[in-house]
């Protein structure tokens, strides 16, 4: 019995493993290739408004398309789906290290975010669907946690490589990565097979009614759109709050400070999920982002660093914790057949509420000409409670003896 349940966590760790790898690619190659437009520009002979193009084409398919590739997962065998989306960005990384034009690394970007499309929701519905429930919310919240990881790691490995290597290493670099993914999946897979009730082999097509019948994935898909509303609103509005308040040098510092409490805590953030169920876990970490950001809406750059830095740790900790929650009762609020259309909604709000939140500020400089930071950390605060308010339409999520196992 105990060879057994040592196998069954063995192949469960190689899940996560494969699902971490999976769903950090995309993040990591968001964040990374930043550092690399000047070079890039420069060798193409481009102006950086059109180097541009390679993050923008990339956000704005990752926005679109992953609910298409979470349907398709739901509609045929998700491992295939996941494993081709990884190959395929694989593939583009490769075309686009060795591009010999700018027209040609464009092309390459966007079939990485195809690839990342295809993978990203996929992986995240075998996650929802291999892993027994009362363990979810620790498995989602590593995930989550190797997200914002990702995303962070970005800019410092896309630079180191930028000096090592030149830029073309920032797309080489995904090669050893996606081989680890599928190497991780490969072993996974086993479990998959085995488990011959799964729907993931025998996938229902999900109906476009689905969402319409679910209220709950509704109300998650809007607590993540307007979290990120939050978030976004705050990285753009604190290095222009402190470089106001003569502090410009400590953005940096203070913005790691925030997103690395959001990673920390997404971990915390699934196990409080397991225990008090999912609408608990949403609605306070919610909560806990809007106080955060609410002195710095109230004093604005009078508010000092330190105790901006308090706050910042406090709502980066409160969003970790609420993601983790919201993603879980999102993807539990349909069958196990329709989770992967459910991923891919959630991956595209979370895109959404990112892009309003970072161009929210010329609206509040209109409405609110004479503090418009004030107003934008307002907006954010304001958001925050909105989801705090959507996240409590959630399900419970607790664990049952009935319920263990789905």
């Amino acid at each position: 019995m105990s060879s057994l349940h040592t196998a069954g966590r063995a192949r469960g760790a190689s899940v996560i493993v494969a699902v971490l790898l999976a769903t950090g690619v995309a993040p990591l190659n968001a964040t990374m290739i930043v550092v690399a437009l000047p070079s890039i520009g420069a060798e193409f002979h481009a102006s950086l408004a059109t180097s541009s193009l390679l993050v923008t084409g990339y956000l704005v398919a990752m926005a679109v398309l992953p609910p298409l590739g979470g349907r398709l997962g739901d509609r045929w065998k998700r491992p295939t789906l996941m494993f081709t989306g990884l190959a395929l960005f694989a593939g583009a990384a490769l075309g686009a290290a060795v591009a010999p034009s700018l027209s040609v690394l464009l092309a390459c970007r966007v079939a990485q975010a195809v690839g990342a499309a295809l993978a990203f929701p996929n992986a995240l519905a075998l996650l929802r669907e291999l892993i027994p429930a009362r363990h979810r919310g620790l498995s989602f919240g590593l995930v989550g946690a190797g997200m914002a990881l990702a995303a962070a790691a970005g800019p410092p490995l896309g630079q180191l490589l930028l000096w090592t290597g030149g830029w073309r290493w920032v797309f080489a670099i995904n090669l050893p990565i996606v081989g680890l993914a599928i190497a991780a999946g490969v072993v996974s897979l086993r479990q998959i097979e085995d488990r011959r009730q799964s729907t993931i082999s025998t996938a229902v097509p999900a109906r476009r009614t689905i969402f319409l019948r679910s209220p709950r994935l509704a109300a998650a898909t809007l607590a993540m759109a307007l979290s990120n509303v939050a978030l976004y609103a705050a990285l753009v509005g604190i290095p222009l709050l402190l470089t106001a308040a003569g502090a410009g040098s400590q953005s940096g510092v203070l913005l790691t400070a925030l997103l690395a409490a959001a990673a920390l805590a997404a971990t915390l953030g699934g196990r409080l999920a397991d225990v008090g169920g999912r609408r608990v876990a949403a609605v306070m970490g919610l909560c806990a982002l809007a106080t955060g950001l609410l002195p710095i809406a109230l004093a604005g750059q009078r508010l000092g660093v330190h105790a901006m830095l308090a706050g910042l740790v406090m709502a980066g900790a409160g969003l970790g914790a609420a993601s983790t929650a919201i993603q879980m009762g999102g993807m539990e609020a349909v069958s196990a057949a329709a989770a992967g259309s459910a991923a891919g909604l959630l991956a595209t709000s979370r895109y959404i509420g990112g892009a309003a939140g970072s161009s929210v500020l010329p609206l509040v400089m209109a409405l609110a000409p004479r503090e418009p930071l004030n107003a934008l950390f307002t907006v954010a605060v304001a958001a925050a409670l909105l989801a705090a308010g959507a996240g409590a339409c959630l399900g419970a999520g607790r664990i049952t003896l009935s319920s263990s196992r789905e």
